[in-house]
């Protein structure tokens, strides 16, 4: 702009971006009041505590003291839980790519455990290693919001060395018994059963994990899953003091004896968690922790769940915390005899009136 153009006093007396930086470097020197230090420090107080309570702050209340007796649809349950738990971890033992024959015997087990309950069930096959893999998928078509999915799963191999019965025998068992418990229930949100394959390492957090497979499927096909729930060793309780482990800094928050169920999500699961949580909490009197943890907290992520918070699913585990609690994770001790299948059934039959009201 000439100096003698219009408008060249006004630029002369207010120069564009470098008055404007020079008047905020002014502004940034100048003291700030007191009252305005206390609003910030009050105002990220409160959001730090509103985020505490979305991450650890879980509605309703854990039961306390002693359990009721089992009831008599709870006694058989628990039986049905262990002859599934026995057949998988006994019968077929390891079970994974390294043991073909008894992945493919422990996937035939399941299939024919769904289909004899009255399912329809389809495999989606995948090859690892040049060995054929499967997911297995029963579903319960919705009535009235059918694009709407909850999913509940489980993984089916063991961990190389390991008997599996708690990891992951015992999610597999209480996938079995909602699928029987459910067969024919017309729920308005259709319900899919799925049993997983190659969650345990070397196939954890890769692409031949058998969830992750399903969950981009999920994603491609553009599905609505309003939810996903993993049943991830549910078996191993103690009533002794400091029978409970934890990665830091969760020791300060959560009781050191390992007698609840857990149920863990992420940040971006929060909602779902806390839903999950209130309903069991309502419908089952069991000890029960809930927690949504920020992603730095890895080990959060160390189930079948992970897979769909990949593709931006609301989805937690419901866990008795694995190696956080049982001394015989991941070895051949982990066998059906170390379970407790009376708070075992206390659990799946919680977890699956919790599927009946998300559903419904």
């Amino acid at each position: 702009m000439n100096r003698d153009e219009p408008g060249s006093d006004f630029v002369r007396a207010n120069p564009p971006s470098i008055s404007i930086g020079r008047r905020l470097w002014q502004l940034l020197r100048k003291p700030i009041p007191a009252k305005y230090i206390a609003l910030g420090c009050v105002l990220l107080i409160a959001s730090a505590g509103v985020l505490c309570c979305r991450m650890f702050v879980m509605p309703g209340q854990s039961h306390r003291g002693p359990l009721a007796a089992l009831t008599a649809n709870e006694s058989r349950l628990a039986a049905d839980l262990r002859a599934d738990v026995v057949a998988l971890a006994t019968d077929i033992g390891e079970r994974n790519v390294s043991r073909p024959a008894e992945l493919a015997r422990a996937e035939q087990y399941l299939f024919d455990s769904l289909t004899r309950a009255g399912h329809e069930v389809r495999r989606q096959t995948y090859r690892v290693n040049s060995v054929e893999c499967s997911n297995l998928e029963a579903e319960l078509p919705g009535v009235s919001r059918r694009d709407e999915i909850l999913i509940v799963g489980a993984h089916y191999d063991s961990a190389e060395g390991a008997a599996g019965a708690n990891d992951n025998a015992s999610g597999c068992a209480g996938v079995l018994a909602i699928g029987r418990a459910l067969a024919g229930a017309r729920l308005a949100r259709t319900v899919r059963l799925i049993l997983f394959v190659n969650e345990e390492p070397p196939h954890f957090w890769t692409e031949d994990m058998g969830s992750l497979v399903y969950a981009k499927r999920c994603k491609a096909r553009r599905e609505q899953i309003v939810g996903m729930i993993s049943l991830e060793t549910i078996g191993c309780f103690s009533d002794k003091p400091g029978s409970q482990a934890y990665p830091p800094p969760l020791s300060y928050i959560y009781p050191p004896t390992g007698d609840f169920i857990g149920f863990v999500g992420n940040l971006g699961s929060a909602g779902f968690v806390r839903r999950v949580v209130e309903h069991f909490r309502t419908q089952c009197r069991f000890p029960s922790e809930g927690a949504a943890l920020p992603s730095f907290v890895s080990e959060a992520g160390w189930s079948d769940h992970w897979s769909f918070w990949q593709q931006g699913y609301p989805a937690l585990m419901v866990t008795d915390t694995a190696p956080f609690r049982n001394p015989h994770y991941h070895t051949p001790q982990d066998t059906p005899d170390k379970i407790d299948f009376d708070r075992m059934a206390r659990v799946v039959a919680g977890v699956e009136r919790v599927v009946r009201i998300l559903a419904d």
